[in-house]
């Protein structure tokens, strides 16, 4: 499924006056299909700007991936990504209410195609990932195990929750019932608790609050094909990043994943948002 960049029609304050992030420079998305045979991902990049504010001021970047057991996942992540994009533009209110809104909403519309679909097909379904970036702060809303890191002084911090079995299967390594090596390597590690299905979202992520953000940090919203670098590896390739563009970071990424040549590498997306 090919992906889209929506910017929606606004006009600045002014006519000389720049739009506050850049295309390229200050955000950026690549993806790579991997030995899929699908690119079931999908991703878009919307102008959330209040109508007091420049043109991307506020910038909304989401991420679907979409369960590729499932009926056209490849579909359900492009349905999923676009209807909250819709929603989130729909509705008046806090930043936090309107993204729980739009997950809803999204969620709902997967579930009202699945039940006009026979009855033999499974649901369509898709993990949902949103971040809402200004200069200053980060919303973020995610359901299922698309990571959402920030890159900042030269370390590297997940900040939104692992909705797959992951995070219970290191917890019993911890406790000594495993060992790490059958923990990382365990067959129902990457088995979702959460993601848009039409049924009732019963893990969301979403804090009330935002996190301040300051010039320098990098927000990274991914797929969970990023994993297939270490978390030290992400941390170093950004290191050397920091003084480029969005765009020049997000090619880094999906070229380094190229390289290591994988041969399960899932479909991965990466977009990457710069604070200047």
């Amino acid at each position: 499924m090919s992906t889209t960049h929506v910017l929606t029609d606004r006009v600045p304050l002014l006519d000389t006056e720049p739009p506050a992030f850049v295309q390229e420079q200050d955000f950026a998305a690549r993806q790579y299909r991997g030995r899929r045979d699908n690119q079931e991902d999908y991703y878009a990049f919307a102008d959330a700007a209040e109508p007091e504010e420049r043109s991307l001021e506020r910038l909304l970047l989401v991420v679907g991936d979409g369960l590729g057991a499932h009926a056209g996942g490849s579909v359900a992540s492009y349905i999923g990504v676009n209807a909250f994009v819709r929603a989130y533009h729909e509705q008046d209110g806090s930043a936090t209410w309107k993204l729980k809104h739009a997950v809803e909403t999204a969620n709902d519309t997967l579930g009202y195609i699945t039940n006009r679909m026979p009855s033999v097909a499974p649901p369509m379904g898709t993990t949902m990932l949103a971040a809402l970036v200004t200069s200053k702060t980060l919303y973020w809303l995610s359901v299922g195990d698309s990571p959402l890191f920030l890159f900042r002084d030269g370390e590297l911090l997940r900040l939104n929750a692992d909705h797959s079995l992951s995070p219970l299967i290191d917890a019993r390594a911890e406790r000594g019932e495993i060992t790490a090596e059958e923990a990382a390597n365990h067959p129902d590690r990457h088995t979702l608790q959460a993601a848009l299905l039409g049924l009732p979202l019963l893990m969301i992520d979403s804090p009330p609050d935002p996190m301040p953000l300051k010039t320098g940090d990098i927000v990274i919203a991914a797929s969970d094909g990023i994993f297939t670098l270490t978390h030290k590896a992400l941390e170093e390739l950004l290191s050397f990043g920091k003084h480029t563009t969005a765009d020049k970071i997000a090619d880094a990424i999906i070229f380094a994943i190229r390289r290591i040549n994988y041969d399960r590498q899932d479909n991965t997306t990466v977009g990457v948002v710069k604070i200047a």
